[in-house]
């Protein structure tokens, strides 16, 4: 790296910031990379996320204000659009980086016709307007119709792109569904795992299966959930946040406990990229997993971990006895989960930024 990054002044722009998911875990390693640098976003509620979020957030849009809207935000999808572009950015920034899995790529870009230059880094195109409709809402419910009625305008809203000057995705499957709905190409940059804290444990493992995840229905728990009810010789532990997300929610360091212990991780979901089952491989744990999306790029089959290959508890099942008859080198396993770390991550990003950054454009 020829230049001190860390110097830039950088606007980040993120969709909303209500809880520490997969897309807020980027953002805070970004803000870490970045730190001269200020927040804007849809919708925030101080204490959700992290301290280095909570502290650089200073523009918020007047979703913040509606009734109700910190708990029922996504109540006010149609006006997502215009909400992200009444957020004006100061001009006096070197670079603006957007985490977007919903209009976040969409902010007005400071700079008139000398813009400056705006990182995509996309999650994923939003799912619910691009045929992923039936992973959130049923076909019979009352929000489905009021979707259906709003998705003509958040399509044609998500279609321009103008305004991102490089996309970056956090898979080779998110990079395709750029190309395929906004025709552009994109840098494929994985998000990544703390190593020194995701590690093999002293303890011996335990004959049991691990899930976590958020309690939604597209993640497919109830799939796991029904295949252990047809085995009760088996027992499942199944952690993470929803609806019950207080009773729920589990300390890092139980997660991490479980990695090392079980016999096994389970995702049945299918995700844009998912770090899951990164950490889990980087405690020694095989993943059994639905071949489809990010797994496809983490999960070497026979090596680290057994795919199926439809969602119904009988193919499940058959993965899990697939892996009880197969022994798993955790050393592989581990080194797989090496590909996708946060150093790898800083790296790859910083050479993205420093691309698109002329030496006259850095202020120090």
């Amino acid at each position: 790296m020829n230049r001190d990054l860390s110097q830039l002044r950088v606007w980040f722009v993120h969709d909303w910031l209500t809880g520490l998911r997969g897309g807020e875990k980027v953002l805070l390693e970004l803000v870490r990379m970045f730190p001269n640098s200020r927040i804007a976003t849809l919708l925030h509620i101080p204490g959700s996320t992290h301290p280095d979020i909570d502290t650089r957030v200073v523009k918020t849009s007047f979703l913040q204000k509606l009734p109700g809207a910190a708990k029922h935000y996504r109540n006010y999808l149609p006006l997502f659009p215009r909400a992200i572009q009444s957020l004006a950015l100061d001009d006096d920034c070197d670079l603006v980086i957007s985490v977007s899995h919903a209009v976040a790529k969409g902010i007005r870009v400071p700079g008139g016709g000398g813009r400056k230059p705006h990182v995509c880094f996309c999650n994923t195109p939003m799912r619910y307007i691009w045929g992923m409709e039936d992973h959130y809402l049923s076909k019979r419910s009352p929000k489905r119709l009021a979707l259906k009625a709003a998705t003509p305008s958040l399509r044609r809203f998500d279609l321009k792109n103008d305004g991102v000057t490089q996309f970056v995705a956090n898979s080779k499957n998110v990079a395709e569904r750029i190309r395929r709905f906004y025709n552009r190409d994109a840098i494929v940059v994985y998000t990544g795992i703390d190593e020194t804290y995701f590690t093999p444990g002293p303890a011996p493992r335990q004959e049991y299966y691990f899930a976590l995840s958020a309690l939604v229905p597209y993640k497919r728990i109830d799939l796991a959930v029904e295949a252990f009810l047809q085995m009760p010789s088996r027992r499942l532990v199944v952690a993470g946040s929803g609806p019950e997300e207080a009773r729920l929610r589990q300390p890092d360091d139980v997660v991490r406990t479980h990695y090392q212990r079980c016999c096994g991780f389970l995702f049945p979901g299918e995700e844009d990229f998912g770090l899951t089952p990164v950490e889990a491989q980087a405690c020694g744990a095989p993943v059994i997993a639905y071949r489809a999306g990010g797994a496809t790029e983490t999960v070497v089959e026979g090596t680290t971990g057994v795919f199926f290959d439809e969602q119904a508890p009988a193919a499940m099942i058959r993965a899990i006895e697939t892996r009880e008859s197969r022994n798993f080198d955790p050393a592989a396993l581990r080194a797989n989960a090496l590909k996708f770390t946060m150093t790898e991550f800083r790296a790859r990003m910083a050479r993205v930024v420093e691309s698109l950054l002329p030496a006259r454009n850095v202020q120090n």
